[in-house]
């Protein structure tokens, strides 16, 4: 089984008129059809669709609700393909668990965080929320790492994360796109706590570009924290204009420790491994 842990989809009834020129284009062609289309030529199993909460301080998308019932649809829609994660900004305080409890109702399976929008997700004032999401027993993405033009990178920082996962060990935490720019530091925080996990959703960028970053990153994941906590993502469709879902599937199939970085001293990966990258990994913590 392949799993893409990471992916969005939206269209044109969501947009407002201060999104992203990109994101608006985008917006014309995106359809849950599409995505299968590629999904199926990348012989993709299921995918997790993710929802953003972009309106408290980005006027992007609509009301989270609006969109989180959007993701809802398309999962009912094609509940043998996709996963909904739904999204919420953590300062909407109560609002926030009474939104994860109407999603759980919908048949989310687990919660999309994007910190960027302005907030630090370990105030403890938001550990309200981690204990409600501890009680449904579902994994949080949450992003790390670099965002969209506009926005802060000082809250995506993984050491963030790491202090949550320590105050809630019982919560699977993704941290998204291996952490870049702070990619050490977040296999750090994955070696650290059993309950942390990476994606490589955007790295396809880095593939297209420099092959060999992404070689050495997942050989010093292995090294750091062990393949099993790294799970395959796509951020489709982003970076489609660099490689489609297939030949980033294909990517992650026939990679290989080149032998520099043998010399190194740096793994091997195994076939197996591979496959845990690919679904068995986030399989698990999907509960499939």
């Amino acid at each position: 089984m392949i799993i893409d842990v990471h992916c969005h989809l939206w269209d044109q009834t969501l947009m407002e008129p201060n999104a992203p020129e990109e994101a608006k284009k985008e917006a014309t062609y995106l359809s849950a059809e599409l995505l299968i289309e590629h999904m199926n030529q990348a012989k993709i199993d299921k995918t997790v669709l993710l929802a953003l909460d972009s309106s408290i301080s980005y006027n992007w998308f609509k009301d989270y609700k609006e969109y989180n019932n959007y993701i809802a649809s398309k999962v009912n829609q094609y509940p043998d393909r996709f996963i909904g994660f739904f999204g919420i900004d953590l300062r909407r305080e109560n609002e926030s668990l009474i939104e994860l409890e109407r999603c759980i109702e919908l048949g989310f399976k687990g919660v999309k965080l994007w910190p960027l929008t302005g907030f630090y997700v370990d105030d403890p004032k938001y550990y309200p929320f981690y204990e409600k999401v501890t009680e449904y027993d579902i994994p949080i993405l949450c992003h790390v790492g670099a965002g969209p033009t506009g926005t802060y990178m000082k809250y995506n920082r993984p050491a963030f994360v790491d202090t949550v996962a320590v105050d809630f060990p019982d919560i699977s935490f993704i941290l998204p796109h291996l952490g870049e720019p702070w990619r050490d530091e977040a296999l750090s925080v994955a070696r650290s706590n059993p309950n942390v996990y990476l994606d490589i959703s955007w790295w396809a960028a880095f593939y297209h570009v420099r092959p060999m970053y992404f070689l050495e990153s997942l050989a010093k994941a292995k090294f750091y924290c062990g393949l099993d906590k790294v799970l395959f993502g796509s951020d489709w469709p982003l970076f489609l204009d660099m490689m489609s879902l297939k030949d980033w599937v294909d990517a992650v199939k026939t990679v290989e420790t080149p032998e520099i970085l043998q010399q190194l001293e740096y793994p091997k990966k195994s076939q197996k491994e591979i496959q845990m990258i690919l679904g068995d990994n986030a399989a698990k913590i999907l509960k499939l």
